[in-house]
């Protein structure tokens, strides 16, 4: 018999013990491979609001960390909201009604702005326009799809598109009406919302957003900034010809919903800006995003964020910490399993040493007798590490739906960490090893005379 076979026939004469060692040692690796998933997945939900194609964020003086989850992520409170005219300051003469290029139009190559303070049913609601998702990208240059319908219109003051989760959880579709409501679920019901399109699954936190068309959003009771002689810019605008996006168009066109006219601009505000900076040939974009915040924030009317370095603040901060302090205590559960192993095979050493004295008397020499002990302690490793990988992807998998709904990163039974989690069975393996030395150790010196006498 080979000493493989002799280290299987000894697992199975303790069959029930070998069992249990190795149940306690799957249970500690599960632990370990569902704390490495998650955690890259959690790192993926933060570092997917890095590629959505703008690299600045532009909004009202504040907390930058603030203003990133608030605008990226849909999560924390908006800080303030900043002017309508500070808005314009990043908008080419094309689309300003003065037809001047904006102090800030020339280092701007995509501004969209938002607006928010609402929701429905759990999900924010956002407020913007065509540009979100027309000239917007997600991450790599690729474009929004929808997997149903379309971008709403600018004239479609009451238009809106959902994101994959939200149209996935609520049952929406193309077609179907929706009622925001204001500050909180609870709060006032605002005017129905018509969904024209929902996106294809992008796996970043758009999937959990309600985007309306910011005129609408503007026309809702409570969204409009209060200013003296209000009625007086309302027909200064509607004299102009100017539509809500301070484009002019002329002819008589009925504006969004019965008739309502939008927004003069006086009441306008937004909550913030997301901005894919300009380049100069050659050259990559975030060298001129780099003078663009600090004239931004050195001035009085709204502070700018880079994404990215936000994110990695929030990273090193929070995250990889948790991450860090939850992968040590389960590497702890992994050794208390292994310490298992030595409380086993110490366990039987009785049994064991008669079983050595025979395999001498039969020939066996000394170093065989170590390596079979090793090989049964490397044996319930193994089988205990790739029973608790699986277990450990099964569990990612039970709460993979929960992973979605709140992280907006689709994660299953597949989702891995592959660097960490390859280092899995060299570590079990070694580990075994340092646990079995002391039985191995102890079969190696048994004193064959006196368990054959005995």
């Amino acid at each position: 018999m080979t000493l493989l076979g002799i280290a299987c026939r000894n697992i199975r004469q303790r069959l029930l013990t070998s069992l249990l060692t190795a149940l306690s040692l799957a249970l500690g690796v599960a632990l370990v491979v569902a704390t490495l998933v998650t955690g890259g997945i959690v790192k993926q939900a933060f570092e997917s609001g890095s590629g959505l194609g703008y690299n600045m964020i532009v909004g009202a003086k504040g907390s930058p960390l603030q203003l990133v989850l608030n605008s990226v992520y849909l999560v924390s409170k908006p800080i303030e909201n900043i002017s309508w005219d500070f808005y314009q300051q990043f908008l080419p003469a094309a689309e300003r009604p003065d037809g001047v290029d904006g102090t800030f139009a020339a280092s701007t190559k995509t501004a969209v702005p938002i607006c928010m303070g609402d929701y429905y049913r759990g999900f924010r609601v956002i407020g913007t326009n065509t540009a979100y998702f027309d000239r917007l990208t997600i991450g790599d240059g690729r474009p929004f799809a929808f997997s149903g319908g379309r971008n709403f219109r600018n004239d479609e003051f009451f238009g809106g598109v959902l994101g994959a989760t939200v149209a996935a959880k609520l049952g929406l579709k193309p077609g179907d009406p929706f009622a925001p409501t204001h500050g909180a679920d609870d709060g006032k019901v605002h005017d129905p919302f018509t969904v024209t399109g929902v996106l294809a699954r992008t796996d970043t936190p758009v999937d959990r957003g309600v985007f309306v068309n910011m005129e609408g959003f503007y026309l809702q009771d409570g969204h409009a900034k209060p200013v003296e002689g209000e009625e007086a810019s309302g027909q200064r605008t509607a004299d102009s010809g100017e539509d809500a996006d301070g484009s002019r168009e002329h002819g008589n066109r009925e504006h969004g919903k019965q008739g309502q006219a939008p927004l003069p601009f006086a009441q306008r505000e937004v909550t913030a800006l997301l901005l894919d900076t300009a380049s100069l040939p050659g050259l990559p974009p975030e060298l001129m995003a780099m003078g663009l915040r600090t004239a931004i924030n050195e001035g009085r009317d709204g502070q700018a964020a880079l994404p990215i370095a936000e994110i990695r603040l929030l990273l090193d901060l929070f995250v990889r910490p948790l991450e860090l302090l939850l992968l040590l205590v389960t590497t702890l559960v992994v050794i208390v399993s292994a310490i298992g192993i030595l409380v086993s095979m110490v366990g039987s050493s009785l049994e064991r040493s008669r079983d050595v004295a025979i395999m001498r008397a039969l020939g066996a020499r000394r170093s065989h007798v170590l390596v079979v002990v090793l090989i049964e302690a490397v044996l319930l490793a193994v089988g205990g590490g790739l029973a608790g990988w699986v277990l450990g992807h099964l569990l990612v998998g039970a709460i993979a739906p929960l992973i979605t709904t709140n992280a907006g990163v689709s994660a299953s039974i597949f989702s891995a960490a592959p660097g960490a989690e390859l280092l899995l069975v060299p570590f079990l393996v070694v580990l075994a090893i340092l646990a079995a030395l002391l039985p191995a150790l102890a079969a190696y010196r048994t004193d064959v005379a006196k368990w054959l006498s005995s």
